[in-house]
């Protein structure tokens, strides 16, 4: 993989030093550049979890992804910087109350100076910086609150939780569940499988992409663009002649590697 691609692919101009400051600036960097995306899914286009197919599409075809690109790829980034690095299991937490399938997400965990961070670079609306393993204490990215829950037990099994501040409820909200464990890649192949093939996905019935912004985030939901702006939430309906002309504009993609 071509590391100083993808340090253009993400605007990174500065050396890569294996400290908290730079894994910080990789982080914020790599989910402004790269966006969260769904269509090759929603197009029914196969996703590969390879790096080659991965690199090529993300980082020079200049697409975005869901969390087993996104986070594969940023994996190996990590790894061939010299940061101590590995991919964990998610579930996440479900409208109904309810949480996914094991393997249902994939995150990162990062050994540094004696502690351990989650990174994660594909969830979509989620932490711009990386949260520290300490169960309890309230972190913040800039703009939103985390909390990591310890002994969350589920199925009959304990989990870590990443849970995010919700001002209107006055509480932490699960985002999703994760352990510790270090996982290898092929772990992943059924549930990225199962996203794109099985009716019930989510990702499957959705086209979705999204962006953070200096001044919020902005979303491509179906056939709605959605921008907030400080705290002030617009949405324009987009008709089908416009999608291409949405995601060149306002989420830089290249449209000649668009299906």
């Amino acid at each position: 993989m071509d590391t100083s691609g993808y340090l253009r692919r993400i605007n990174y101009n500065g050396v890569v030093y294996r400290d908290l400051a730079t894994l910080r600036q990789l982080l914020y960097n790599h989910v402004f550049a790269i966006p969260f995306e769904t269509l090759d899914i929603y197009n029914q286009v196969p996703i590969l979890l390879q790096t080659n197919f991965l690199y090529q599409k993300v980082i020079y075809d200049n697409r975005g992804g869901y969390c087993y690109e996104l986070n594969v790829l940023f994996h190996n980034l990590l790894t061939l910087t010299g940061f101590d690095v590995s991919m964990v299991a998610g579930r996440l937490h479900h409208c109904n109350g309810n949480f996914g399938r094991e393997f249902e997400h994939m995150a990162l965990l990062v050994k540094l100076n004696g502690r351990q961070w989650l990174v994660d670079a594909g969830y979509g609306d989620f932490s711009l910086a990386p949260l520290s393993i300490a169960p309890g204490e309230i972190q913040s990215d800039g703009r939103n609150f985390y909390q990591i829950i310890d002994n969350v037990i589920v199925d009959g099994r304990a989990y870590l939780a990443v849970a995010k501040w919700n001002a209107s409820k006055q509480d932490f909200k699960i985002d999703y569940l994760f352990t510790e464990t270090p996982r290898a890649l092929g772990d992943f192949h059924a549930m990225n499988e199962y996203h794109q093939t099985l009716p019930e996905s989510h990702f499957r019935r959705s086209l979705i992409c999204t962006l953070p912004t200096k001044e919020g985030r902005i979303s491509l939901i179906n056939n709605k663009l959605i921008r907030t702006e400080n705290g002030k939430r617009q949405v324009k309906i987009i008709h089908g002649d416009q999608r291409d002309e949405v995601l060149e504009k306002y989420f830089n993609m290249d449209l000649v590697y668009l299906i």
